[in-house]
């Protein structure tokens, strides 16, 4: 049986789950925010791990082979205010619940796709940048700093502009609205007080101009590429392109076979099965940006045709069947 922990509002699961059922592959789709309402058991010294989902005990020691990591929900997360204890009961749960997920580690012989330990730790953006350049990845010049005058020497270095993003997570989670930091061009810091340098360590890094955009969803050896462009396709996109929300496409492509081998030799590196990955190229050849071990691909799946929800479900599959 396949194992899939996710939360209810995941696309990305959906088109798996879909070709799971086409299939008829035994599979659990545990929503963990829905755990919050389940009977779960562990029990030793004869090791049983069970979860209950509409009134059915699924034991994991001798039911699943592989597990897909894919983005468990937290207690209370999708509760109206009014159904919700206190913060500090909230965050207890959670990590009871976490701790529970983590027990799952306690079984030997299953398959991750991928492996939450493992994806914590890709998740680091120098390291990331380090194994990249291990593997021969072309990185743009780099300065993660707190000092306001290291980051005006770094600019100055750069011919006058650079791009800031954040080192890690870069999500805000507020109460009303969560909010997304993404990589802003940066032209000057005159105004900006020390006193922000100072907050947390930020990433500086040369503005790459002239460039194109692409995405590569990594699947165990598969890569699907993709290149991020414009309705008129004339010109690249000078920012994020995850600001820009109208007259973006995602155009399948065919990169270089020495790029691709460097980027799933990178997710191999990280002990991953699925990475996501943004390049860039420049006249000056391809750099890497960054990799998220768990990024989103569904809209890549519906607007370029790609077959990654295939890709996964084959993987899982086998995995699942060498138990």
């Amino acid at each position: 049986m396949i194992l899939i922990l996710s939360n209810k509002y995941d696309i990305s699961v959906d088109y798996v789950v879909r070709l799971l059922k086409k299939g008829k592959r035994e599979f659990l789709r545990v929503n963990t925010e829905n755990l919050l309402g389940s009977d779960v058991l562990v029990t030793f010294p004869s090791m049983s791990f069970k979860i209950e989902k509409k009134g059915v005990d699924y034991n994991m020691v001798n039911q699943c082979g592989s597990v897909w990591f894919r983005r468990p929900g937290k207690p209370f997360e999708f509760s109206p205010e009014t159904q919700r204890p206190n913060e500090s009961v909230i965050a207890f749960a959670e990590n009871q619940w976490h701790a529970f997920i983590e027990g799952l580690k306690s079984i030997r012989h299953l398959f991750w796709l991928n492996d939450p330990d493992r994806n914590h730790a890709a998740e680091n953006k120098i390291v990331q940048l380090r194994l990249a350049q291990e593997v021969g990845l072309r990185i743009p010049r780099t300065c993660i700093t707190t000092s306001k005058e290291r980051v005006m020497r770094f600019m100055n270095e750069c011919d006058g502009k650079i791009v800031a993003k954040a080192l890690y997570l870069p999500l805000i989670e507020e109460k009303e609205k969560d909010y997304f930091i993404f990589t802003n061009v940066i032209d000057t810091v005159e105004d900006i007080p020390r006193s922000e340098f100072r907050l947390a360590p930020t990433i500086f890094q040369e503005l790459l101009s002239e460039k194109k955009d692409y995405r590569l969803t990594i699947v165990g050896n598969e890569c699907f590429s993709v290149e991020v462009v414009t309705e008129s396709r004339k010109k690249g996109i000078a920012t994020d392109w995850r600001i820009v929300k109208e007259g973006v496409r995602f155009q399948p492509c065919e990169l270089p076979s020495d790029v691709v081998s460097k980027c799933v030799d990178l997710v191999k590196r990280f002990g991953l099965v699925f990475g996501a990955i943004d390049l860039v190229q420049t006249p000056n050849g391809f750099y890497f940006l960054e990799i998220n071990p768990n990024g989103e691909w569904a809209w890549l799946q519906k607007e370029a045709g790609l077959p990654i929800a295939e890709t996964i479900v084959d993987i899982l599959v086998q995995e699942d069947l060498k138990k």
